[in-house]
Order: C-alpha cells, then sequence, then structure tokens
C-alpha cells in the first residue's frame, strides 16, 4: 500500500500546502518569455549565454512550470557560456491547457518536435536535453523517438514503470481513470513525502497558483504511461547521458533509476549526492548540481 501511495504522490509530493495566492517573483526580471508556435503556443522561457557554446532544452516535472524549475539554474549556465530554453509542457504553467492533461504522447512528440527547432536556431552548437522526473522521463523517451540532440540530462527521472510497477496497482490506476478521470488525489493522510530541504520553496511552489498540486487520475495514469515508455527506451538510447539522484530522494525511489542507467545503451555517467533530494535544481546544495551538469557538457563539447 505504501508503495502505491508513493506512487500516487510522485506527482504531488513536490507541492507544499496552503491556499494558491500570488507567489512571490522567481527571480531574474530579464527573463524572456516568448511563445513556441504551433496548433497551441506553449510558453517558452529562455535564458541567453553572451557567447554560447552548447545549448539546453530543459523539461519541468509534473505541476510545475518552466521558471518555477529553472529560474536560478538556467542564469547559472548561461553564466557559463550555455544557452537555455525551457517550455511550460503541454497542460502545465503559463499555457491555456494549465491542468488539461495532453497525454503521453503528445508530450513527447512536442519535446521531439521542438528540439528539431531548436537545432534549427543553432545549427552550430551541441544540443542538450535535460529533464526533471516527469520531464526526465518524457526526454528518455522522448531521445528514442527523434528528437535530434547530443546528450541527455535526466534529474531524478520518472522511470517507475515497466515491471516496476505491479499488475494490481496499474489496474487500480486504470480503473481510476475510467470512473473518477477528475478527480484529484492529494495523498493527504496515507504517506508524508519531503521534496527537498528547501523548505522557503517548498512554500513557495505551495502558494503559486500555476503549479498542480494534486494530480487527477487521468494524470496519474498518464503518467504512468510516460514512465512505461521511458523505461522501454532506455535500453535504445545511445546518446550521451548525464543521470542525477539525490539519496534522500522520497519522491523517485532509487531501483527504478538505478535499473533504468544500467539499461542505457551509450557512453553514460551518474551522479549521485549524499545530501540531494527530489527538487535537485531548488535544493539547498542545488549549485553542486548546477556546476556538474556545466561541467559534464563541457567535457561532452
Amino acid at each position: 500500500m505504501k508503495a502505491f501511495a508513493c506512487l500516487i504522490l510522485l506527482l504531488c509530493a513536490a507541492c507544499a500546502g496552503g491556499p494558491k495566492v500570488p507567489a512571490p517573483p522567481l527571480g531574474d526580471v530579464s527573463l524572456q518569455i516568448d511563445h513556441i508556435e504551433g496548433s497551441t503556443p506553449l510558453a517558452l522561457s529562455k535564458w541567453e549565454a553572451d557567447n554560447p557554446k552548447a545549448v539546453i532544452l530543459a523539461l519541468h516535472g509534473f505541476g510545475d512550470y518552466a521558471p518555477s524549475t529553472f529560474a536560478k539554474a538556467a542564469p547559472y549556465w548561461a553564466e557559463r557560456d550555455i544557452t537555455v530554453y525551457a517550455y511550460d509542457q503541454r497542460g502545465h504553467g503559463r499555457n491555456d491547457g494549465n491542468r488539461v492533461w495532453p497525454g503521453a504522447e503528445t508530450l513527447i512528440a512536442d519535446t521531439a518536435a521542438i528540439t528539431m527547432e531548436v537545432r534549427t536556431v543553432h545549427p552550430n552548437l551541441p544540443v542538450y536535453l535535460l529533464g526533471h522526473s516527469m520531464g526526465g522521463g518524457v526526454a528518455l523517451a522522448a531521445a528514442n523517438a527523434g528528437a535530434d540532440i547530443d546528450g541527455l540530462i535526466l534529474s531524478a527521472p520518472a522511470v517507475w514503470g515497466g515491471e516496476e510497477i505491479a499488475l494490481p496497482y496499474r489496474a487500480a490506476a486504470w480503473a481510476g481513470a475510467l470512473v473518477l478521470p477528475d478527480k484529484r488525489w492529494t495523498g493527504e493522510g496515507v504517506v508524508t513525502i519531503q521534496a527537498s530541504d528547501n523548505i522557503p520553496e517548498l512554500r513557495r511552489m505551495g502558494r503559486d497558483p500555476l503549479v498542480i498540486g494534486a494530480p487527477s487520475s487521468r494524470e496519474f495514469m498518464g503518467l504512468i504511461r510516460i514512465m512505461d515508455r521511458a523505461v522501454a527506451a532506455a535500453p535504445h538510447v545511445t546518446h550521451p547521458t548525464l543521470v542525477l539522484y539525490g539519496d534522500k530522494d522520497e519522491v523517485t525511489p532509487p531501483a527504478p533509476v538505478d535499473a533504468a542507467f544500467e539499461a542505457l545503451a551509450g557512453d553514460k555517467t551518474f551522479r549521485r549526492y549524499p545530501e540531494g533530494w527530489h527538487l535537485l535544481f531548488r535544493d539547498l546544495q542545488a549549485k553542486v548540481v548546477w556546476a556538474d551538469v556545466a561541467d559534464w557538457i563541457k567535457d561532452q563539447s
């Protein structure tokens, strides 16, 4: 039962409680906000390096959005010659369709298409796809679905799929999505999970009206489908890959992350942080993680 509760809270553990009132500013006021054009425009944030030598396309986790996740990490990378793009995934953040689940296939297809757009804008620079939590699952699946990238960075990736999810749990998720697709689950009273040691950040997220604090049954089933796709993709991904994981992560269990890392077919590096939690880019020791990402990209480039 506890395992199933943790699986539910994989979606909502990062969001602290509290009323949804305007959150404090996210940081850099020079942040540029644009839109990715298409059938439905997606909100895009960009941090440009003065003399870029590489590009990151970054994907946030479930319920979050681009500047919420990367507002501090991205300027650090930009100062180290890495231009960063981060968009609000469909159904999230600043997009008109916030809280409307688009489906796993759509999220993966969006990423593959947007990496091609980034490549068009920067044809002479290496492009790295970075994903956190759900974004890591999407990134891994997209890497096997034609994403035009030079490397992959997975932070606490959502890869608890395939055989790791027992049939009764999978059946319960499927039944919930069928019978009560729009019911949102808080997990309150089932199990307590802490996503970071950065308590002010957890409180900010809890107050942010753009953050989805509790998943619906439909979103829960959708996350399972993303994780299934990510697990199936791992043995076929040959891109150089950096995996980041905190030993204090109470959201993403270590065994599926270790298994996905072992399954990767290309050159791979694992960075494990004894003091790291789930929100590695926002934990109190986040600068160590930011530096590892920048150094790894420099080594690859």
